[in-house]
């Protein structure tokens, strides 16, 4: 679920760069590929900065590896017999946790000799995107793993990949607890523990970053809570407008916030990923028992925050993705549907997720919430706000849904040609194209095209 440690071989055989920066969120598992790499490559050595002061880590990298550094209590005697190693076994070097590093001076200076004597030798440095560092590099980043991916590596149905993509964001440290042999609430009653990496990642994720989180929790929280302006985060925690526009900067510089932009300049601030939206929205203000477990109305709120808020908004990207992709095979002009003001419309009461009316109108609905589904009475009422403006022969009814299609909207989709019926399994595979079209491109026989 790493990075595949055969592309990291590849990058160092194939190319003569000395320097790599293996960098990553927190929970994408860069010290487990480091570790997995050096167990089969024995001759590579690992260091990690993690809890040592710069002045005191060649004392302990020494008596990682006695027999190669005897006992060093400096850098310069440290580089010295790492040089006298690589003479003879030209490793792979990981230095982890080079964030954590204060006094980098010394460090990088012995680092910088030890590599213009050593050419063969290669150095991967392991750290956070927003770390510093003061040599060139190649970088090597470490991205989560997508649904697409996460459904064809395991052989899953999709409607199971997307509910683990959504409970872990598909990052590898939550992805290795993930039992597939259990039901996935079986999973998610283990993981709600104090003591799980799933329960454990969020709070350590925020204390590397922060000296003191609380703030940042705060706006986060917030923001799980369904505050997406400056205004209503403001308005929630207390903080002033502009205070608040101050502290969300850190919190995306460490990937913990994410940004939209609006057409209007007004910006929406949202967690990172589905993981953080979930920690925070469900778990932020849970009071665990004596035990460290979680209690049954913790369990039935996290569940249903999961598939009302987090499941919800990965179908309606998937909702999205396909009308994008699929709205102007049928449409007699060009609309624009990255046009955010064509989003979220309401008409006479009710709440479209895109309405765009000419000549001719355009309506969507997108069913996004399991167990919800489309009703008959929904229909009326999409019914008679849109002939408010334009005949029904006039308009366009895009309904996608991951629930069931009641036999009353097919009868209405035989029945008329322009309503159009969307199923869980076309969202599926229209957000799967580009995946498949790489990862498992169509065999063309070579004869196919050929100029005679």
């Amino acid at each position: 679920m790493n990075v595949p440690i055969q592309d990291l071989e590849n990058r160092l055989h194939y190319t003569e760069e000395q320097v790599y920066f293996l960098s990553g969120i927190p929970g994408v598992g860069k010290t487990r590929t480091a570790l997995e790499y050096c167990n089969r490559h024995p001759e590579s050595l690992y260091f990690s900065f993690q809890h040592l002061d710069a002045a005191f880590a060649p004392v302990i990298f020494s008596s990682r590896y006695p027999e190669i550094f005897g006992s060093c209590n400096d850098w310069q005697s440290f580089f010295a017999s790492l040089k006298t190693y690589a003479k003879e076994k030209c490793p792979t070097i990981f230095f982890d946790r080079v964030g954590n590093l204060k006094e980098k001076d010394l460090f990088y200076s012995e680092l910088g000799q030890f590599l213009d004597a050593n050419d063969a030798a290669h150095v991967i440095l392991i750290g956070r995107p927003w770390d510093k560092l003061p040599l060139s590099y190649t970088d090597i980043e470490i991205e989560t793993m997508t649904m697409p991916k996460l459904a064809d590596l395991y052989s899953l149905k999709d409607e199971m990949a997307a509910e683990i993509f959504s409970l872990t964001a598909g990052l590898p440290e939550l992805l290795t607890v993930y039992d597939l042999e259990k039901s996935f609430e079986e999973n998610v009653r283990a993981m709600l523990r104090i003591d799980s990496a799933f329960y454990r990642l969020a709070p350590d994720w925020m204390g590397e970053c922060f000296r003191t989180p609380e703030s940042y929790n705060t706006l986060l929280y917030g923001m799980a809570q369904g505050k997406s302006r400056i205004s209503e985060l403001s308005a929630f925690s207390g903080y002033p407008k502009n205070k608040c526009d101050k502290y969300i900067k850190a919190p995306m510089e460490h990937g913990l916030v994410r940004r939209e932009d609006g057409k209007n300049g007004h910006s929406k601030y949202y967690p990172a990923n589905s993981y953080l939206s979930l920690w925070y929205g469900a778990l932020f203000t849970a009071v665990p028992n004596v035990d460290g477990s979680f209690g049954e109305e913790t369990y039935r709120a996290f569940m249903d925050y999961v598939r009302r808020v987090v499941l919800g908004n990965f179908y309606r990207e998937l909702c999205i993705h396909w009308f994008k992709n699929n709205l102007n095979h049928d449409t007699y002009c060009y609309i624009d549907t990255d046009d955010p003001s064509n989003y979220n419309i309401e008409v006479g009461g009710v709440c479209f997720d895109f309405a765009f009316a000419s000549d001719r109108g355009y309506y969507a609905y997108f069913d996004s919430v399991l167990g919800e589904g489309l009703t008959d009475r929904l229909w009326e009422e999409i019914d008679r706000v849109t002939t408010q403006q334009l005949p029904f022969y006039k308009n366009d009814y895009y309904l996608l849904t991951v629930n069931r299609v009641p036999d009353s909207f097919w009868n209405l989709s035989k029945q008329y040609d322009n309503v159009h019926i969307v199923q869980r399994k076309s969202l599926f595979a229209e957000f799967k194209k580009d995946y498949n079209r790489i990862a498992h491109p169509k065999f063309v026989p070579g004869f196919v095209g050929r100029n005679h």
